[in-house]
């Protein structure tokens, strides 16, 4: 496993951290799964 420390605005923050409420998740995991399935649909 790589880490990477990146900025984002606080309201993509607090949106990504809502989203992983709600799914029952970890922001870490959401963040992980969103990038695999971007990646995964665009071949790269």
């Amino acid at each position: 496993m790589v880490n990477i420390n990146i900025a984002i605005p606080e309201d993509l923050h607090k949106k990504l951290k809502l989203a992983s409420v709600m799914k029952n998740t970890t922001l870490k995991e959401l963040i992980i799964q969103i990038l695999e399935e971007k990646t995964r649909n665009k071949g790269a």
